[in-house]
This record gives structure tokens, sequence and C-alpha cells, in this order.
């Protein structure tokens, strides 16, 4: 049995994909949640136009700031890559 090991950096194009996946995942999670832009914000301690960007594509730096998304979507952290959600 082998063992893989990731020793190359992420590339652009996964730093994008992820970028984009973890958009998606955000959008599609508020709207089954029927949760406005504005009070997904609120509910995560976030401006308007955070939210907005996070649904662009923004990744935030801040670990709290992801926390804080996946707790206003119901999400475990883990899952706001697009894995399925907890029960």
């Amino acid at each position: 049995m082998s063992i893989l090991k990731m020793t190359n950096k992420p590339t652009k194009s996964d730093r994008a994909r992820n970028a984009l996946a973890l958009a998606n995942t955000v959008q599609r999670r508020r709207e089954s949640l029927h949760m406005s832009i504005e009070g997904a914000a609120d509910l995560a301690g976030m401006q308007v136009s955070e939210w907005c960007a996070l649904e662009a594509g923004w990744v935030p730096d801040a670990l709290d700031v992801l926390r804080a998304v996946a707790d206003t979507l119901e999400l475990g952290y883990l899952h706001l890559g697009g894995c399925p959600t907890r029960s």
C-alpha cells in the first residue's frame, strides 16, 4: 500500500478552481436556506459587499470569517468547498 504525499504547491488554476467551488457552495447553500445576501452578511458579521465578493470568488484570508460563513450557512467549516452538508 502506498501513501501519496502532496509536495507540490497549489497552482493558480488550483486556487481559482477552489475559489469558484467556495463561491458556488456559498451561493447555492444561501439560496437553499431562502436567505437574502443582506441577511446572510448580517448573520456572519460581514458587509454586504464582502458577501457579494465571496459569492463572486473572493476567498477571505481570515479563518474566523470563513467559520462565520460556515455557521451562517449551517455547514461544517470543512464543508465550504462543496462537500456534503451536515445533517
